[in-house]
């Protein structure tokens, strides 16, 4: 039993790094996509704002 009970638990461990890296990789892909695509996203937005205000003075 201990060694079904062993399995069991690094299994569960196992599952849970295993969902935590898909969100990691999920995240990088996300960003990439954003920072590739030619539609300007937030924060390109906000970096433009604040140089047209630093230009206007």
């Amino acid at each position: 039993m201990d060694k079904e009970t062993n399995l069991d638990s690094i299994e569960a461990e196992f599952k849970e790094i295993r969902d935590e890296l898909k969100e990691i990789l999920y995240d990088i892909r996300t960003y990439l996509m954003e920072a590739q695509s030619p539609i300007p996203n937030d924060l390109d937005k906000e970096r433009l704002r604040e140089e047209l205000k630093a230009e206007r003075g």
